[in-house]
């Protein structure tokens, strides 16, 4: 797919109109980027990490980038929220809205802004955790991102309230492609907890988020980070989500996926510090003709470092889901701890699952363990509610539920733990037959 289509000439074209941080050092790393998308476009299905997801239809679409003066209330943003207290950055259809956002009262030593607020070059802190000369969307970010959120906490700061990013497409006007980049930097001792919202104001919104999000956490830095994509089934949603984990730091990374017509999520994590730990856990819910397609990969680069990994699919009609995990323990990385499984529930003869966990082990003395599942509801279980008075559907209805909020009671925070269940209740398949 390197010969570039219309679209790649219309995202070429737009890298010259971005304004924002416009200094010799981010419009250096821009070009660059540029340069990189000129030579390689979009990825193709030959490539092994996009082998199962096609960019076909989104290379047709006609996208535009001019945002329209938003129309949306505080009392909307409230009610497309998760969670009700909150630091909060409202991002509407690619333009900050400072008037819908919450930013006062922070503690000294917080730095919470919009990157169009910035008063500072930040170029020596952008692609520090992600590959530009990675064939994807990479370099189509840091070529056109146009807002975002920076986030800073100085040593041993401890948020007691959460913080959501809320992103939102009104859906005014229609195919808006919207590029975010945002960076967060928690220093030592440091812990905060960051939800990273993308909802769709109706149903009929359509459009591209393609975001990046790049994490340092410094020595004993703790960050719990929720990824909730609850777009409109119209839209397409590319994401990377990369950290970088010194001694002791542990990132709690959650991704939920619940939207989209096409959806792609990248999640890296770097632990390069002895007693440094990762949680991933992933949930997504697809249905209809929905594209859903998880990559992960954890470095174990030094020993005593640990993961924990787990993913769970629900797929129902004709949807797709793809889940690929990797693992690498790289040479000396010994007393490495790392586990990692991915498990699907399908509810039709239409849908399709294609998981690949993988490990790459180059040290001797680890504890490592992977596995995935693919299955329907259980018969048995399923008798068992219906011989307890519940109607077939119903009965569906939750065991499907009870499955996937298995991944919820991995997740350190019960305000969050309580909003994504009700999120999830509303959005799950209710029940069809196999």
């Amino acid at each position: 797919m390197k010969q570039l289509t219309e679209i790649h000439t219309a995202f070429i074209e737009r890298a010259d109109d971005v304004s924002l941080l416009n200094t010799p050092a981010v419009n250096a790393l821009r070009h660059k980027a540029k340069a990189q998308f000129e030579r390689h476009g979009l990825p193709g299905k030959k490539q092994e990490d996009w082998k199962y997801t096609s960019l076909w239809q989104l290379g047709q679409e006609q996208f535009v980038y001019q945002a329209a003066e938003t129309t949306l209330d505080a009392e909307t943003i409230d009610r497309l929220a998760l969670v009700s207290e909150a630091y909060r950055l409202v991002i509407v259809d690619g333009v900050f809205q400072p008037e819908l956002s919450r930013l006062t009262d922070l503690p000294q030593g917080v730095k919470l802004q919009a990157m169009s607020q910035l008063d500072a070059d930040i170029a020596d802190q952008l692609n520090q955790q992600i590959d530009l000369e990675k064939p994807g969307f990479n370099a189509l970010n840091t070529m056109l991102f146009s807002e975002g959120l920076y986030l800073h906490i100085a040593n041993d700061i401890r948020l007691s309230q959460p913080i959501e990013l809320v992103v939102v497409n009104s859906g005014k006007p229609a195919n808006l492609a919207v590029h975010l980049r945002h960076l967060v930097r928690l220093e030592k001792g440091a812990k905060a907890t960051l939800i990273e919202h993308y909802v769709s104001a109706n149903d009929a919104a359509t459009g591209l988020n393609d975001i990046v999000t790049e994490v340092a956490l410094a020595q004993d830095a703790q960050l719990e980070h929720y990824k909730l994509q609850q777009e409109s089934v119209a839209s397409y949603h590319v994401a990377t989500m990369a950290a970088h984990q010194a001694v002791g730091s542990h990132w709690h990374n959650a991704n939920i996926s619940l939207g989209g017509k096409l959806a792609r999520n990248d999640v890296h994590s770097r632990l390069e510090g002895e007693a440094a730990h990762v949680t991933m856990s992933g949930l997504y819910l697809v249905a209809g003709d929905q594209h859903v397609d998880n990559h992960t990969r954890i470095d174990h680069s030094v020993a005593n470092t640990s993961s924990d990994e787990v993913y769970k699919g629900v797929l129902d009609e004709k949807s797709h889901a793809v889940f690929n995990g990797k693992v690498f323990v790289h040479k000396d990385a010994q007393k490495t701890d790392a586990n990692q499984s991915n498990h699907n529930l399908l509810l039709s003869r239409g849908c399709e699952i294609d998981t690949k966990p993988e490990m790459e082990i180059y040290a001797d003395d680890v504890k490592c363990g992977h596995g995935s599942t693919v299955g329907q509801i259980d018969m048995d279980q399923l008798f068992f509610l219906r011989a307890r008075g519940l109607d077939e559907v119903s009965a569906r209805s939750l065991l499907t539920f009870a499955f996937a909020v298995d991944v919820l009671d991995r997740l350190p925070s019960d305000e969050i733990k309580q909003a994504l269940s009700t999120v999830i209740e509303q959005r799950l398949p209710r029940g069809a037959k196999v």
